[in-house]
């Protein structure tokens, strides 16, 4: 059998303790009428998580126990995603769990790159989750910084402790992480502020109300500009090799662009080394091609 319609995916992230296991268990009551299935990614041989999730059929519950599959991605990732899809027809939504410690570009990346995926799965957002009460005095700063800057949608969880005057200066701090993502608070990893339907943002918005910040612990932005329609075909050999070589270093990437010759718009998004176009509104009159980079850029011939 075949999916009607493809899936809509959305990979749940965050460091250790964030309180992910928490959000899944809300989501799945927040969304009681809707077929999910989950992937879960597990160290060693045990599924702790599998065990924490209410309310779910463990023969549905695809686990991967080769080590972290955003830092080794193999073949088994994809072939699981292409078997949960065709041995489980009614799946609606599918959720992806990344083990705290993990690089979550990796677990991205196919949704862009692989063409069966793509037939059968919409990518749908990241969100990631953030522990307010102890972000600062977390290990692995590196990876928690990456694991915010590719993000959708930014869940600042246990912010029951937080004041008016906290609140804010996360706002601005998170803001100058990551530019495209829509940032909710939760308490007690509630998913009242989650719209599974709508986490990411459409690209022009981005662009509409864009500020650049300064870099924060190395992560920058940088904006590219276009003031005419672009040779499509020497974009992509160039954007391409340029993602490629730079795939540890760019973190994140989006854009509008204006192709010569084309009657659409075309929006460009990118994770890692892996990004995708698609078709946007049919083009009036051309406007300004606008791509934002997000990652380790001081190093970086534009």
């Amino acid at each position: 059998m075949e999916h009607q319609n493809k899936i809509p995916v959305n990979i749940i992230t965050g460091f250790l303790g964030a309180g992910k296991t928490t959000l899944i268990n809300n989501l799945l009551k927040k969304y009681e009428g809707t077929q999910f299935a989950l992937v879960e990614n597990e160290f060693g041989e045990v599924a702790i998580d599998t065990k924490l999730i209410k309310g779910v059929d463990a023969s549905q519950m695809f686990e991967l126990k080769q080590g972290c599959i955003c830092c080794t991605i193999t073949d088994e990732y994809e072939l699981v995603l292409q078997e949960l899809a065709e041995r489980f027809p009614d799946v609606e939504h599918l959720l992806i769990e990344t083990t705290g410690v993990a690089d979550p570009a990796g677990v991205v990346q196919p949704f862009f790159r692989d063409e069966k995926l793509k037939e059968l799965y919409s990518f749908n957002g990241t969100i990631c989750l953030v522990d307010a009460l102890h972000f600062k005095d977390q290990p692995e700063q590196e990876i928690i910084l990456k694991q915010l800057a590719v993000a959708d949608l930014i869940l600042i969880n246990k912010s029951e402790v937080l004041t008016t005057e906290e609140k804010d200066r996360w706002l601005e701090d998170m803001r100058k992480l990551n530019l495209f993502a829509q940032l909710v608070f939760s308490e007690y990893g509630s998913a009242d502020g989650v719209n599974l339907n709508n986490i990411a943002q459409k690209t022009r918005t981005v662009f509409d109300f864009m500020s650049l910040p300064s870099a924060h612990s190395h992560i920058e932005t940088k904006l590219m500009e276009f003031d005419t329609p672009i040779p499509k075909e020497e974009f992509l050999r160039w954007f391409s090799y340029l993602m490629d070589v730079n795939k540890r270093l760019i973190y994140r990437t989006k854009g509008i662009l204006y192709f010569e010759n084309e009657p659409f718009e075309f929006i460009l998004q990118g994770i890692g080394g892996s990004f995708e176009l698609t078709e946007g509104d049919l083009v009036v009159e051309p406007g300004e091609s606008k791509i934002v980079f997000i990652g380790k850029l001081e190093n970086i011939r534009f």
